[in-house]
């Protein structure tokens, strides 16, 4: 019976990574996605894979095949420019307003995703 479940288990896995890999990068760098010259932070890591395993792709995209991504606050199309400091909208509209519904620990927390 262990045997089976660990089975199970092995045959999930791959098959998540598989389906992860299918729809996008593991690890998406922040700064060069938003363009940002020079980061006064370490450049976020997104753990792409991570928020695919918990999320649907229309919780942070327009469509739910990815693509362009999604203001949480408005809905609309999220194209942030000039992205400088903590004041700014990828904070502001895009990651912490669904940190913030989703209740992540610590999810404004600098060292949260700086790291």
């Amino acid at each position: 019976m262990k045997k089976v479940i660990i089975s199970m288990m092995v045959v999930f896995a791959f098959s998540l990574v598989a389906y992860a890999a299918a729809n996008g990068p593991a690890t998406i760098d922040l700064a060069q996605k938003f363009n940002v010259a020079a980061p006064t932070k370490k450049a976020v890591q997104f753990p792409h894979a991570f928020h695919q395993g918990k999320l649907q792709c229309v919780d942070c995209h327009t469509t739910d095949k990815g693509g362009v991504l999604k203001n949480q606050k408005t809905g609309a199309a999220f194209e942030p420019t000039g992205i400088k400091g903590m004041k700014n909208a990828v904070h502001d509209e895009f990651c912490w307003p669904c940190h913030v519904e989703k209740k992540v620990p610590q999810g404004k927390s600098c060292n949260k995703c700086h790291k």
